[in-house]
C-alpha cells in the first residue's frame, strides 16, 4: 500500500500526506487493473479511461476529503475565532494588543492598528511558523491549562485570567519560541518587511471603512511582536537557553534582526 510507506502521525503535514497518497493509491490501483487486462502495458488512452473510472467513484475519496475538510475548518476557525475565547490566539495577540484601536493607541485616526489586521496576522503566523508547530504549542498550552484544574486556580479560566496565563513560565516559553521562529524570517529585513506589508494589505477583510497597513504600522508591530525575544537576548542566561533550543547560528541571526528593527524604529521616530 502506498500510504503505508509513511506511518500515519497526528500532524497537519502527515495527515495531508496520507490523504494525498490515499487518492494517488486509488489511481495507481486503477492503472494496475487496466495494465493486467492489457498484457502488462497501458496506453495514454487507457490511462485517461482509468482516471474517468476513478472519478466516478466519489466514495473512494470521502475519507481523504474528510481529513482535508477538517483541517480547512480548523484554519477558518483560527482566522475568525473571537480572540477572547481562544487562549493561544489571545497570547499571540497580547504582544501587540496595545497597538490596536480602542486600546492605549487610541483610534485609527491616531495611528492605531485596525482590528481587521487579526485575520491576516494569523495567516502570517501560519506561513512563517508552520501549522505543525502551532498545533503542537496549542495542544501544550491547553494541557497546561487543564493541569491547573482547581476551581481556585487563576489559570483555570484563561478567558478571564489570560494575563495570569501569559505570565506562566511554561506558557511564556512556548510563545517566545513562536516569535523567535517568526523573527528568523526577517534575516533579509527590508525584503521581508515589504513582503509583510503586501501580504497583510492583500488579506485585509473588506469593510465599510478602508484601512491600510502602512510601513509605520509595520515597524511598530514588529517592534512589539519581538520585544520579549529582544529582552531574552540581553540576558546571558536566557540567551544561552535560547541557543540550546535553536542553535548559535539562529540566535546570531536573531540579534541581527533585532538590530535592524531597532534601527528602523529610530528612523521612523526621527522622520
Amino acid at each position: 500500500m502506498i500510504a503505508a510507506n509513511k506511518p500515519p502521525q497526528d500532524t497537519f503535514k502527515q495527515r495531508h500526506h496520507v490523504a494525498a497518497f490515499t487518492v494517488l493509491e486509488q489511481f495507481t490501483q486503477g492503472l494496475i487493473h487496466y495494465a493486467r487486462n492489457h498484457g502488462g502495458s497501458i496506453s495514454e488512452e487507457q490511462i485517461i479511461k482509468a482516471i474517468d473510472g476513478i472519478r466516478e467513484k466519489e466514495d473512494l475519496f470521502d475519507a481523504a476529503w474528510a481529513v482535508l475538510e477538517s483541517d480547512l475548518e480548523a484554519i477558518k476557525a483560527r482566522e475568525h475565532a473571537a480572540v477572547r475565547h481562544d487562549p493561544f490566539g489571545r497570547l499571540l495577540v497580547s504582544r501587540f494588543d496595545h497597538l490596536l484601536e480602542g486600546n492605549a493607541a487610541g483610534s485609527i485616526e491616531d495611528g492605531a492598528l485596525s482590528r481587521e489586521i487579526l485575520q491576516p496576522f494569523f495567516k502570517v503566523i501560519r506561513m512563517m511558523v508552520g501549522m505543525d508547530v502551532l498545533q503542537e504549542i496549542d495542544r501544550e498550552i491547553h494541557e497546561i491549562i487543564e493541569a491547573h484544574a482547581e476551581d481556585e486556580d487563576e489559570l483555570r479560566n484563561p478567558a478571564e485570567y489570560w494575563d495570569h496565563l501569559a505570565k506562566e513560565p511554561a506558557v511564556k516559553l512556548r510563545i517566545n519560541l513562536v516569535f523567535a521562529r517568526m523573527a528568523l524570517h526577517f534575516r533579509e529585513y527590508e525584503r521581508r518587511k515589504k513582503w509583510l506589508l503586501q501580504l497583510v494589505n492583500d488579506n485585509l477583510p473588506s469593510g465599510e471603512v478602508h484601512w491600510s497597513f502602512t510601513e509605520a504600522h509595520c515597524v511598530r508591530l514588529l517592534d512589539a511582536l519581538f520585544s520579549d525575544v529582544r529582552e531574552i537576548l540581553t540576558v546571558p542566561q536566557h540567551s544561552a537557553e535560547l541557543v540550546a533550543k535553536m542553535g548559535s547560528e539562529d540566535v546570531a541571526t536573531l540579534r541581527e534582526v533585532m538590530k535592524s528593527i531597532d534601527a528602523d524604529v529610530a528612523a521612523h521616530a526621527n522622520s
